[in-house]
């Protein structure tokens, strides 16, 4: 049968199989979960995918991380295994475990599964050769979790658009949502008061990690202000997107991605591409306005870029629901993790 929930006790532990190493949304999201649950009461663990480094990266230590190796995993029912999707074949290794898919996204999942030798990411190569070392008997094959019904496994999605695809594609019944909120510095700070053009510059902010042809063609132009958002720490960020009126973003959008959510938050607005994520009005919440759909169109992109910059007074109240909603997530994820991994007196 499929899962919706999973019971546990006191006694429970939840292991969290999380990438090592890797400075992104996903593995953070991972140590967002275990640092939530510990605040909900649970015994909840990281650990660090098959590497004899239990070190977390300095960024972060602020979800004051614990991390066991794989070894101390204890294959037990009371217990609980949580995965992303880009580990999914993990799962094949233990029998007695209550068992959990997060998808964070979806394409990631589409190259677990069919392109994982051709994947260009070196970590996850590596990651996944580790794993090869680990099984002696080489029964982790590429596509050991096919796209086949998963039974006693509860699948749980991070965004709208893998919940679309977890039902659609997998045929699972009961997947559940689990939507991680945005950074601790960000919630700490909270959203932005100055929701004016006064104190804001005509600054475009865009992720430069995320290329795409029509960004590229937007860069050539000089009669726009365009400023990468790289090697900043949180609280850098915090200031920028502060002083800047629109974050635009035309790549793929595996899920809802961080960065539109915290430049929304600090009161910027925000002009996208509508694809994958971005399409549904859930992972996105903004008008469909700020969605381009045509993107052969540069001039009129820049057109509509420099008119968003030029009435941002006027249109900052089009992301009010989009920005509330950024500030609810936190305690949306408590409660989900508490409606989801439901705790049992004894």
């Amino acid at each position: 049968k499929f899962m919706n929930s999973i019971r546990i006790n006191k006694d429970s532990k939840i292991f969290i199989f999380c990438p090592n190493g890797l400075v992104t949304g996903g593995p953070e999201a991972l140590h967002q979960l275990r640092f939530y649950m510990e605040q909900e009461g649970y015994q909840a663990y990281l650990v660090y995918e098959f590497s004899g480094n239990l070190n977390p990266p300095e960024r972060y230590m602020e979800y004051e991380p614990k991390v066991v190796s794989f070894q101390q995993v204890t294959d037990d029912k009371r217990n609980v295994l949580i995965v992303p999707e880009v580990s999914i074949g993990i799962l094949q290794v233990y029998h007695s475990i209550q068992k959990c898919v997060w998808f964070l996204s979806w394409g990631y999942y589409d190259i677990s599964v069919k392109d994982r030798l051709l994947i260009g990411c070196k970590n996850i190569v590596k990651r996944f050769f580790n794993c090869f070392i680990f099984d002696p008997e080489r029964k982790f094959r590429l596509q050991i979790f096919s796209r086949r019904k998963q039974k006693n496994v509860l699948y749980c999605c991070g965004s709208e658009y893998a919940y679309q695809h977890v039902v659609s594609d997998l045929k699972v019944s009961d997947a559940v949502m689990l939507v991680e909120p945005i950074s601790m510095d960000f919630l700490r700070e909270g959203p932005a008061k100055n929701l004016t053009s006064c104190g804001r510059g005509d600054i475009v902010l865009y992720n430069p990690s995320k290329p795409s042809e029509v960004m590229r063609k937007l860069l050539e132009r000089t009669d726009i202000q365009f400023q990468p958002l790289k090697g900043y720490t949180p609280v850098e960020l915090i200031e920028i997107y502060r002083k800047s009126k629109l974050y635009i973003d035309f790549g793929q959008f595996g899920g809802p991605e961080r960065i539109p959510k915290e430049s929304v938050y600090n009161g910027t607005c925000l002009l996208v591409g509508r694809r994958n994520a971005a399409e549904n009005d859930f992972d996105v919440a903004i008008p469909g306005a700020f969605k381009i759909g045509d993107f052969e169109n540069v001039d009129a992109i820049a057109d509509r870029i420099r008119d968003m910059l030029l009435h941002y007074d006027d249109l900052i109240g089009e992301f009010a629901h989009f920005r509330n909603k950024i500030d609810n997530l936190e305690q949306n994820f408590k409660e989900q993790i508490r409606s989801i991994f439901l705790m049992q007196e004894e």
